[in-house]
């Protein structure tokens, strides 16, 4: 059969990008390898889908062509994404800048974008993993499922990258992009927990805790709730440094525990203060009521203090020590934890590759790229999923607009 666009991958962008091309009146199929669509918008924000955010300045995403990423946004902004997704009959509210719809149910996201396609005759075709994409006499055919083809005019590339295999993102639309010509920058994790180097990961795996993280080698530094697992740290703040360490090794973690102090001097002078005054205490216990219990062992034992060694006795350079070490706790890297927990993909289809405007491939006529295929993702709170949606928008409605060389064609 012969479509105007074929969109392959029925995720956040695919599925957007089919509408704005039928609105632009072509025919238009998805091509899905799952067994239904949209199942990764299922898993975003918690099962709540962060659909978007107040603030989607340039400072939350990475990319190498961050000027390009501005071009792309700027067609489908803030506001225009909310009122697209108001006039599919969603409602929203707001959490420090997070956009939720107002269900918060991811499930309600995907089926107001599921009716809007059914409403515009939009195919679906499930469980059709694509083989080959063959440029046929100024058209495509592609290949898919069992030995089976379509002809199309345009086809967008909304694969994803390769975050969450479990949900059926592995990455095989870098290799129909490659057969075209086009680079991929190397795909590694992001959003993403840290493999750290401790004795005392087993001992300190599930404590959760405020505190500042640095990577100091890239001069990043982040501050909110980490959770210490048994591979090393996990959590917001650490998610968001993930998007730039990509394949960088030698790196370390710095972890402050002590936020709430005004200088470490003044630490330093408090902690003496508290082991003098609970003198009669051993080391361990004189930390009680002002650490967590779990955090105790692991500390002291990395000051070189004996946890049974009565307080009084622990020397003034120890316990300075320690002091030192609540406020700057280092761990080395040793790299980011797996894809199947990452959610979302550093690197891809470089956007110098693609026309910003259109986001039309400079090397194919005809083929487009939308969402996490191309090498820009954001940080935690809305940022990949706006990506994907105004990727989507654009590349749909751009491969969707007739031309002279376009449909309709005369039969």
């Amino acid at each position: 059969m012969q479509y105007d666009v074929a969109i392959i991958g029925g995720g956040a962008a695919g599925l957007v990008a089919a509408i704005a091309a039928r609105r632009r009146g072509a025919n238009v199929v998805i091509l899905e390898k799952n067994k239904k669509i949209g199942k990764k918008i299922l898993a975003t924000g918690n099962g709540r889908c962060n659909l978007g955010n107040d603030d989607l300045s340039l400072k939350h995403f990475v990319s190498q062509d961050l000027p390009l990423v501005e071009q792309v946004l700027c067609q489908f902004d803030g506001p225009t994404a909310l009122s697209f997704f108001r006039q599919l009959g969603l409602e929203f509210v707001y959490e420090e800048g997070r956009i939720y719809p107002r269900s918060k149910q991811a499930a309600a996201v995907l089926e107001v974008l599921r009716h809007e396609l059914e409403h515009l005759g939009v195919r679906m075709i499930i469980e059709a993993p694509v083989t080959s994409i063959t440029p046929f006499e100024g058209d495509f055919t592609i290949g898919y499922g069992q030995k089976q083809t379509l002809q199309t005019q345009s086809v967008i590339l909304s694969t994803g990258g390769k975050a969450g295999p479990q949900l059926g993102s592995t990455g095989e639309g870098y290799a129909l992009a490659m057969q075209f010509g086009h680079q991929v920058l190397e795909p590694t994790p992001a959003l993403v927990g840290l493999k750290l180097l401790s004795p005392f990961l087993k001992t300190l795996s599930g404590l959760r805790l405020e505190a500042k993280v640095s990577i100091p080698e890239l001069e990043l530094t982040e501050t909110g709730e980490v959770i210490f697992t048994d591979y090393g740290l996990s959590g917001i703040p650490v998610f968001d440094m993930t998007r730039a360490i990509g394949t960088k090794k030698g790196l370390s973690m710095q972890i402050c525990l002590a936020t709430d102090v005004v200088s470490d001097k003044l630490f330093s002078e408090q902690l003496l203060q508290r082991f003098e005054q609970l003198g009669h205490k051993t080391a361990g216990d004189a930390l009680v009521g002002f650490l967590p219990q779990q955090l105790i062992h692991a500390v002291i034992k990395t000051a070189g203090i004996a946890p049974d060694q009565p307080a009084r006795k622990v020397r003034k350079i120890d316990v300075i020590h320690l002091a030192e070490l609540l406020c700057c706790w280092q761990f080395p890297i040793l790299g980011l934890n797996t894809w199947e927990q990452a959610q979302t993909t550093s690197g891809g289809i470089p956007l110098s590759e693609v026309d910003p405007s259109s986001l039309e491939s400079k090397l194919v006529k005809g083929l487009y790229f939308a969402g996490e295929i191309l090498d820009v993702h954001g940080r935690c709170g809305g940022y990949n999923l706006h990506w994907a949606w105004a990727s989507g928008f654009v590349a749909g409605e751009n491969a969707g607009s007739p031309t002279p060389t376009h449909y309709p064609k005369t039969s």
